[in-house]
């Protein structure tokens, strides 16, 4: 996968504005995990993603404000779940090539962890692809996907202040309906990004109800990495809670209005903790440069 893939607006069906950001940031969602098995195994559930992110979060709140550096036993405090789910997580990681470990000069006992160049590129891609639909959607203004990759300091701000996203992921778990219900199940989050952008491209304005369309469960499958019977297991699961409907016979399903709504909430707020991150960023850069020159590297650490 070429984590710097730039993901910009499709040559879309979609017949608005809205509909057109919508799928581009499904597709973009799906192509960084396409044929990316261990990619999807790493990352298959949102715990594992929200603890590489709150180890990244930590590692630059020490490099620019002099937080604790983090360590396996600080984010188990810090993350639910069990303590030996997050070491084997992190385990992973350095085995990935993700994450590395420093130790202690005063303290060979104590190791930090730390995100290396792999991660961090693949993050950038991941919050460039978010900004740019924010972009789109006009919740941003223009500019800060791109800014990502031409000011180290910018990229290292936002990160530092990106724990806004993950503490309102946190608190809002379980708000979202269907997408929650998706994005609890392994792989459930991917699954559902293709749903949604299939229904961008075939629903129209006006059409009366959900629109079907062909879903192909076992190229889907192979190209998650997942069974097959998992796929098909999951969908008709959805189609039972009532987030989809199917027409088993012709291989079409479609998603219930209610399902709609849920998946519209939900990425209007996540779009929008993105956008206030970058605001955020943005506001402590300028007034950092606004400081006294002997306060700019006060607290600043560098790896």
């Amino acid at each position: 996968m070429d984590l710097q893939e730039s993901f910009e607006a499709l040559d879309s069906r979609a017949p608005d504005t809205y509909a057109q950001a919508v799928e581009a940031y499904c597709d973009g969602i799906l192509r960084l995990h396409w044929n990316e098995r261990l990619i999807n195994k790493i990352f298959g559930r949102a715990l594992q993603s929200h603890a590489a992110g709150r180890l990244v979060v930590q590692h630059y709140q020490w490099q620019l404000r002099g937080a604790p550096r983090p360590t396996l036993a600080l984010l188990q405090r810090r993350m639910p779940g069990g303590a030996r789910t997050l070491a084997t997580f992190f385990a992973v990681l350095r085995l990935a090539g993700m994450v590395a470990v420093d130790i202690d000069p005063d303290d060979r006992r104590v190791r930090y962890l730390v995100p290396t160049p792999r991660l961090l590129d693949g993050l950038r891609t991941w919050v460039r692809h978010h900004l740019h639909c924010a972009e789109a959607l006009g919740a941003l203004p223009p500019g800060h996907a791109q800014r990502l990759d031409s000011d180290t300091d910018y990229f290292a701000a936002f990160l530092a202040g990106a724990d806004h996203i993950l503490d309102r992921l946190a608190e809002t778990r379980g708000r979202f309906g269907g997408w929650d219900w998706f994005d609890q199940r392994d792989g459930g989050g991917r699954i559902a990004m293709l749903l949604l952008r299939e229904h961008c491209r075939v629903h129209r304005p006006g059409d009366a109800g959900s629109t079907p369309f062909p879903l192909r469960a076992n190229d889907l499958a192979q190209r998650l990495g997942f069974s097959h019977s998992h796929v098909r297991n999951l969908v008709n699961e959805a189609t039972a809670q009532g987030h989809l409907t199917q027409d088993a016979p012709r291989g079409l399903v479609a998603l219930t209005p209610r399902f709609q709504a849920e998946l519209q909430i939900w990425l209007q707020h996540l779009l929008g903790w993105f956008a206030e991150t970058a605001a955020m960023a943005q506001h402590h850069l300028q007034a950092r440069s606004q400081a006294p020159t002997h306060n700019k590297a006060a607290g600043v650490h560098n790896p």
